[in-house]
């Protein structure tokens, strides 16, 4: 399987999950480190986890010129960002891509916006759902 399609799970019996506990929230960098691993993808992750802060800051969307703006400002070379971070972010559904019309040719693509997305969270919500009711199927019908 390719990275690029790869969701990272370190081993359950390992050391490297935060704490699973309900009431103790997991930080941004601790959610980007399941989809660019720091230990194998260090410079994507650090990428990854600035770029999302920065999209969640600006919620209403992140268009060209400020993604331009920000990319310069945090070192982050333009073209990881746009050819791993940002089309990784958006297959998982971190983060959603819109193009914002151009008013002169509304027919044309417009320019790219990024706003965060709760698609990612979605799909692994019924992933474990269904994992649960498989699982508890299989103790009923023991």
């Amino acid at each position: 399987m390719k990275s690029k399609e790869s969701l990272y799970f370190p081993s359950v019996q390992g050391q490297k999950w935060p704490s699973i506990d309900g009431d103790i929230r997991w930080d941004l960098n601790e959610l980007i480190n399941h989809i660019f691993p720091e230990d194998y993808q260090e410079r994507s992750n650090k990428y990854a986890t600035k770029l999302v802060d920065y999209v969640l800051s600006n919620p209403d969307g992140v268009e060209k010129g400020m993604l331009s703006d920000f990319l310069e400002r945090e070192g982050i070379p333009p073209s990881t960002a746009y050819n791993v971070v940002i089309p990784k972010l958006v297959k998982f559904g971190i983060l959603k891509r819109e193009r914002e019309s151009v008013e002169s040719d509304p027919g044309r693509g417009g320019f790219m916006i990024l706003k965060p997305s709760v698609s990612f969270s979605s799909h692994l919500e019924k992933l474990a759902k269904e994992w649960k009711s498989i699982y508890k199927t299989a103790l009923k019908n023991k």
